[in-house]
């Protein structure tokens, strides 16, 4: 019983470390489009439309991928969206289509 509590231990500490690194690196993320998106004010393609992205564009992006309603786009079909700021404008972009460090 003891080696589950510890590995327990272990997994939540890892967890820690993990998060702690991702909320260091957000401030200095981009994401560049690979093709034109769409920004929308949620992660699904049914989402209002807020602004564009076009090929070759960065934004500014916390990193973290989200997830959200399913789409085909740049030849993948996924679920992942990325978080995006251009020109004040907050939104998703489909995942497949961005690069981000």
């Amino acid at each position: 019983m003891t080696a589950a509590l510890l590995g327990t231990t272990l997994i939540a500490g890892g967890s820690a470390s993990a998060q702690t690194g991702a909320a260091t690196s957000a401030a200095s993320c981009t994401a560049t489009a690979l093709e034109t998106v769409v920004i929308r004010d949620r992660t699904s393609v049914s989402g209002t439309a807020l602004a564009q992205l076009n090929k070759g564009e960065s934004a500014s992006s916390p990193c973290q991928m989200y997830y959200g309603g399913s789409y085909t786009k740049c030849g993948i079909t996924s679920k992942r969206w990325v978080k995006v700021t251009k020109h004040g404008v907050t939104g998703y972009v489909v995942g497949t289509c961005v690069k981000t460090p």
